[in-house]
């Protein structure tokens, strides 16, 4: 199998090799001026093919105003100038071996006063700006197949990860929000966007690096900023119906069925969307989602203004868990959603956004864990079979009122239900290192969740006349009575030379908690200096939480055949309640190019909390804090964009930390309450660097995070030699977290090819204690990633390889430490040798090589499929995909603790299948939908 892998690389290099050979000699000459014939300087300037457009090369004027671009084959070609405010200009031109340069002499560019006023400036663009804190890259200039989605689309960008769980990582943060043309779409699943919009509706994705929501709506800096992509549809898939219908049946009963419709109308949409499957499919594309949305994916999944994405493999992205179903094994996935926007008003003074979305799935697990851990000499196998059920029910709504250019106000409500029903029998052995027996347990647990959630978010906003200010008001609040009832029958057996019993138990247990939270900030800002754009701004903030909590747990009667012996240890009642009241003052200075922030937070923190049951504690907590912030932003209109902040915190150790904790899931962990916890601090130290240059395409990014924490929440254990653990909660000094990389796009002289490139790690330090012992995990994980892409009109290749390598050493027990490296090759080829098929086959290699050496893994996915279109627009597509030509597709996971504990998890998966599959793609959209009597079907290309 190696052998093919390799295989494909030698093809990619040779066709490389076969179009390096083919040597362009033409150039273009020429110089811009403005009305009063001054030389105009970063004009961009690009070269794109005269009959399809497609950008070929660009660059920028020079401090003359000249523009010169060499290297052009012959053809026929276009030159499109464009700077923001002036009108753009095209001029045809021909490269010929008669005529290898073309002079356009002088171009003269007129203000265009219209597009000064305009958000987005439509233009062909280089392949990437960046403006401020935002890059943003040409959808157009990186190539797709008709019936990719926009996941497909990110994997293209530099400095844009999608792992296999399918988390979105840009500039090495994780992207905590995908909005589409601006706007949050389908609440806060990325999924939405990157698994329902296809990728030829995209006109351009912006990665921004954004304030918090807080803070956009208080004008508090924190100094924290959030990775957010937004992405911009096409003119023309702004007004009309567009989507797809899709329906496959395969080989053992395989079946999927999936659609997604959009109607735009000006201020109006409406979208709907539906999944159904047995493939192990979740969620949606995120270009879907944003769709369905109409780019409100962020307001539409928001249930406390936080967010959480992640898009797997397969590019179906989840989002605040909205989509997640359940998890592992073989699962059925049933998913369905309707969303509404629309605006009134004749300056849209009203905005109104409502959705709901369903999910439906099941699933058969079968789960074998292999836990080692040396620092307590301990190595456990699990053995988990169950089947597991989920549905959600989520509904939002978002409303923003704007009566005048002074005041705004916004209410984002929202109501979710959540069921789920796990049925799981798991079988432990416990060894010790040298693999002699400690015990054997079994467990079957049979366990009901419901959670409801009901909350909303208000903020008002009101502006002072001439800028000179503003009082904010943000609140954010929510209640869920949550709800589990569990069966659990355990028993642990020990070797018969033990002097420990024998132990069993069966017990069912009922768990209430209502939950209130509410968080209030109000903020005042005053402009002190116009000329200098000084501005203070004051604030108070009340943040409140309480959980009122019961657990009663029930013996079973093996003589009446019924649970009603109460177990007393198992069972109580706890009152928990936690505030953070603070005031807050800050100074912000802006510039042309720079901004600079500073505040300082006072704040009181306090806890109370009491437990009645067989062991009665209270608790009752308050600590103040000063709390600064800084952050400092450098944004020129040439050059390198810089970020660097500084940011501090202070976190309350839980009443659950605190007080005995009630645990009947686990029958060799049990976990207890340490009231000498103290508070903890922390402060963040982060920056960022952005820089393209438009002469020669070339993108750089540098990043780095580093955070230290003082009192710090870890881990004291205790583990006898019958394979019990305890284990409290301790305060520690010594614990930081750090992550550094650097990502590199660039184009080479071969038209289609271009490299990606990075450098990316993290260096953790971790303090436990074992048996009254001190630890500290040291965990230094560089790792190199490496794509090309080879992209032309009728074939396009792309090579990706991602390594890591991980080294734990612990400072006490050097058995424990552990080092182990991790490969992922990828190479796709598509290929269409005639307009209406396409031929195309990705091999993926996952190979992982560590101590021990049986965990050592290398698992090839070899996919194939052909596709036939139909139409005159092609809008008809039938495919043949194989999955997993090999067979050898498996739920191989491993993962490293700060303690040095090693997972090895695998479960069952989807196995070989074939699959036959029919789309149809709507699209009536842009002018033709708009013409008197045109009802046709037109097809987005």
């Amino acid at each position: 199998m190696k052998l093919k892998f390799y295989l494909i690389i030698i093809f990619c290099f040779l066709v490389t090799a076969r179009a390096s050979a083919q040597k362009p000699t033409g150039s273009i000459h020429t110089v811009v001026v403005d009305q009063k014939q001054q030389p105009l300087e970063y004009v961009n300037a690009v070269v794109v093919n005269a009959a399809d457009s497609v950008a070929v090369k660009s660059t920028a004027s020079n401090k003359q105003g000249s523009i010169e671009i060499t290297g052009l084959k012959q053809g026929s070609y276009k030159l499109i100038v464009s700077q923001l405010g002036l009108k753009r200009l095209v001029r045809p031109f021909a490269i010929s071996n008669q005529k290898p340069t073309a002079n356009l002499g002088t171009l003269t560019m007129e203000p265009d006063v219209h597009n000064l006023n305009e958000v987005a400036v439509s233009a062909v663009k280089a392949n990437a700006t960046i403006k401020g804190d935002t890059t943003e890259f040409n959808a157009r200039a990186f190539k797709t197949q008709p019936n990719d989605n926009v996941e497909q689309l990110l994997k293209k960008l530099p400095g844009v990860e999608v792992d296999k769980d399918g988390k979105v990582t840009a500039q090495g943060q994780q992207v905590t929000k995908i909005l589409v043309d601006g706007k949050e779409f389908f609440g806060n699943d990325p999924k939405a966007v990157t698994k329902n919009l296809p990728a030829d509706a995209i006109d351009k994705i912006q990665i921004i690096s954004d304030k918090t929501e807080k803070a956009k709506n208080t004008g508090i800096d924190d100094g924290q900023r959030e990775k957010v992509m937004n992405v911009t549809l096409k003119d023309d898939k702004k007004s009309g119906w567009f989507g797809n219908v899709s329906a496959a049946g395969g080989t053992d009963s395989k079946y999927l069925g999936q659609f997604n419709i959009n109607h735009f109308d000006n201020k109006r949409q409406l979208s709907a969307l539906f999944l159904s499957n047995n493939v192990n499919e979740s969620g949606f594309t995120m270009e879907d989602l944003n769709a369905f949305t109409g780019g409100n994916v962020f307001d539409t999944f928001s249930n406390n203004g936080s967010i959480s994405i992640n898009v797997n493999s397969n590019g179906r992205a989840n989002i605040n868990g909205a989509f997640a179903g359940v998890n592992g094994g073989l699962i059925t996935n049933h998913t369905g959603g309707l969303n509404y926007s629309d605006m009134w008003g004749k300056k849209n003074q009203l905005k109104f956004n409502a959705n709901f979305i369903t999910v439906l799935s099941s699933n058969n697990l079968a789960e074998v864990d292999n836990i080692q851990d040396p620092v307590q000499n301990l190595l456990t196998n699990k053995n988990i079979n169950g089947n597991n059920r989920y549905n959600s029910y989520r509904l939002n709504m978002n409303l923003e009122y704007k009566p005048d250019t002074l005041n705004t106000l916004k209410l984002k409500p929202n109501l979710s239900y959540s069921y789920t029903h796990s049925n799981n029998v798991t079988g432990i052995t416990s060894t010790d290192l040298n693999q002699t027996l400690l015990n054997n347990a079994s467990q079957s647990l049979d366990q009901v969740l419901r959670n409801p959630v009901l909350g909303a978010i208000f903020s008002a906003n009101h502006k002072f006349q001439h800028g000179k200010g503003s009082i904010n008001l943000y609140t954010t609040d929510s209640y869920s009575p949550y709800r589990n009832k569990a069966t659990n029958i355990f028993n642990i057996a020990y070797p018969t030379n033990s002097t420990v019993p024998d132990s069993t138990a069966n017990l069912q247990t009922a768990q209430n908690n209502n939950g209130t939270i509410s968080n209030t900030t109000l903020s005042f800002i005053r402009q002190l200096s116009k000329a200098h754009k000084l501005n203070l701004t004051l604030s108070q903030g009340f943040n409140y939480r309480n959980d009122n909590a019961s657990q009663t747990t029930i013996d079973y009667n093996p003589v009446t055949g019924r649970y009603e012996i109460l177990a007393p240890n198992l069972s109580g009642i706890y009152d928990n309640t936690n505030y953070r009241y603070s005031s807050t003052a800050g100074l912000s200075k802006s510039g042309a190019q720079t901004t600079v922030s500073l505040n300082a937070e006072l704040a009181d923190l306090g806890l109370r909390g009491n437990f009645t049951g067989a062991q009665a504690s209270s608790v009752n907590r308050n600590d103040w804090a000063l709390v600064p912030n800084a952050s400092f932003s450098y944004h020129p209109k040439v050059g390198p964009s810089i970020y660097l902040s500084v940011r501090s915190d202070v976190t309350m150790p839980s009443v659950t930390d605190l007080l005995p904790i009630i645990n009947t899931t686990s029958n060799t962990y049990k976990k207890i309450g340490n009231p000498d916890l103290r508070m903890s601090r922390s402060v963040n130290f982060n920056g960022n660097m952005n820089t393209y240059d438009p002469k020669t395409n070339n993108y750089f990014n540098i990043y780095g995070s580093f955070t230290e924490t003082w009192n710090g929440f870890s881990t004291e254990s205790f583990y006898d030699n019958t394979g019990i653990t305890t284990s409290r909660p301790v305060n520690t000094d010594g614990n930081f977290s750090s992550n550094f990389g650097f990502n590199v796009g660039m184009p080479s002289k071969v038209k289609g090819l271009r490299f990606n490139y990075g450098l990316n790690g993290a260096i953790n330090r971790n303090v436990n204690f074992i048996n009254n012992n001190k630890n500290a995990v040291l965990r230094v994980a560089p790792g190199v990633s490496l794509s090309s892409s080879y992209d032309i009109d009728m074939l396009q290749l792309s090579l990706r390889t991602y390594t890591t390598y991980n080294n734990a050493t612990n400072s006490f027990q050097h058995e424990a430490d552990n080092k182990y490296y991790s490969f992922n090759n990828n190479a796709t080829v598509s290929v269409k040798p005639v307009k209406s098929w396409r031929i195309y086959t990705d091999l993926s290699q996952s190979l992982y090589r560590g101590t021990p050496s049986s965990t050592n893994s290398s698992v090839y996915l070899w996919n194939a499929g052909v596709e036939r279109y139909f139409m005159k627009s092609q809008n008809l597509t039938v495919a043949l995909t194989a999955f997993d030509l090999l067979n050898q597709n498996s739920g191989i996971q491993r993962s490293l603790s700060t303690t040095g504990q090693i997972t090895n998890t695998q479960t069952n998966t989807i196995g070989q299948y074939f699959f036959l599959k029919l789309t149809y793609k709507i699209s009536k959209l842009g002018s033709a939908a708009n013409k008197p009597g045109n009802s046709g079907i037109v097809i987005m290309r």
